[in-house]
């Protein structure tokens, strides 16, 4: 298991040594932390970590005073301090890197608990102030999602757990100042509140796009999201950072559509606006072949430049039978680029208005192409006894990927939420 962990102390004249440690919870020995602990009390924890806070910067320490033959993890550690950016202007210290050996399946929840303490004593012979039994689960709830590039901009945000029964959970964004460091309501600005409780278990994850946030209109929106998960799970927060990949292009892609007509498919998209743009690759792929460029479009900005809506469209001349793939290279003068979302079409005399390909599947993944009509979509993922494993909401984009289905009979309920229509599709899942 490999995770990183942040936690906030008082900034003052004394934590001169700081030590964590970290047991499986069905090891944890519960120590009354009158002296520092021992070898033995320590031979169970599955890691131990050191901060030598009595220099400027603080180091990882490499190895244990008190008992040397105590494994001390520092190799491909990174330590990170950001001074007064805890919760009250405390100092936020952030470990990353740290890696532990817990037996059994990957799939199995594990918890762990850890102590923290610390020494004012140079000889590191005491224990001036601890706190103990914090109990977490490395990387659970996982969180999973990209920043989308468009303006305004949006999260794409997904939420998994291993616990087989319902837990809840809520979310926050905060926006990173630039540092890498989460520093929540301090450096980093708290940009949507509060999101849920969602009910969540092992096979029904929390999944949605589109998710806004406050300031993401601004086309200079280009800072990276912090994604902060509470869960009933545990007290403390999983906190996932996604980077931003949206700054080298200043061009907003308002929307984009690919339609099939017969033997056409027409392609058409909507800047709000555009700054140094020189045009537009058309790209195409066929089933599950290389990405081609079929076509460059100019752009229609004065000197590469627009603040006002600008429309394009390209018809391609398609009369393959499987599912064509589109996307749209945007292309500044400075040959940069940035690619769009893809949209999928249906083959030429493909008919219904969902293809669910390949089907049957098997290898557990199968990608579902929507007709191509706008609309926001619920999806529902059930098993042949009707209980619903996997769900998705509001989801506009007309392309889905399902994964890791196991062998078996499914029935892939989509409801268009405007209309409330319903439609079911059958999956097959084989073994090779």
């Amino acid at each position: 298991m490999n995770f990183d962990i942040s936690f906030d102390l008082q900034h003052n004249g004394g934590n001169k040594y700081i030590w964590l440690h970290i047991w499986n919870a069905t090891n944890y020995p519960n120590l009354a932390y009158s002296h520092p602990p021992t070898a033995a009390e320590l031979a169970n924890s599955l890691a131990n970590v050191g901060i030598n806070n009595n220099v400027a910067p603080p180091v990882l320490l490499t190895s244990y005073v008190q008992a040397p033959s105590v494994p001390v993890q520092s190799a491909g550690l990174t330590l990170s301090i950001s001074v007064g950016g805890g919760a009250g202007g405390s100092d936020r210290f952030q470990i990353t890197g740290i890696s532990v050996v817990v037996p059994g399946a990957c799939a199995t929840m594990v918890t762990l608990k850890a102590d923290l303490w610390s020494t004012q004593a140079a000889s590191q012979n005491s224990v001036s102030c601890f706190t103990k039994g914090i109990t977490f689960i490395p990387n659970d709830p996982a969180i999973t999602g990209f920043k989308q590039c468009f303006t305004p901009r949006t999260i794409t945000l997904g939420i998994h757990t291993t616990s087989p029964t319902n837990i809840t959970v809520s979310y926050k964004l905060y926006k990173d100042d630039g540092d890498g460091v989460f520093e929540p309501g301090t450096d980093d600005a708290l940009v949507a509140d509060s999101v849920g409780p969602y009910t969540i278990n092992s096979t029904t994850p929390y999944s949605k796009s589109g998710v806004g946030y406050t300031g993401n209109s601004s086309p200079g929106e280009n800072s990276s999201i912090w994604v902060s998960v509470s869960s009933s799970l545990s007290t403390n927060t999983v906190n996932t950072l996604f980077q931003n990949q949206c700054s080298p292009l200043p061009i907003g892609l308002k929307s984009f559509t690919a339609i099939r007509n017969h033997s056409n498919v027409n392609v058409a998209w909507v800047t709000s606006y555009e700054d140094n743009s020189k045009g537009f690759e058309i790209q195409r792929q066929i089933g599950g072949g290389n990405w081609q460029t079929i076509a460059f479009v100019p752009t229609k900005a004065l000197n590469g430049s627009s603040k006002s809506d600008l429309s394009y469209s390209y018809v391609d001349v398609n009369t393959v039978k499987a599912i064509s793939n589109y996307r749209i290279a945007l292309v500044d003068l400075d040959g940069k680029t940035k690619l769009s979302d893809i949209r999928s079409v249906r083959g030429e005399g493909q008919m219904g208005k969902i293809i669910v390909y390949p089907n049957p599947s098997f290898d557990g993944k199968v990608k579902v192409v929507f007709d191509d009509a706008s609309g926001i979509r619920d999806i529902s993922l059930m098993d042949v006894n009707g209980r619903t494993i996997k769900q998705w909401k509001d989801i506009s984009n007309n392309n889905l990927q399902i994964d890791y289905l196991t062998p078996g009979f499914y029935s892939l309920r989509v409801v268009i939420r405007e209309t409330g229509e319903q439609s079911i599709e059958k999956i097959v899942v084989n073994k090779r």
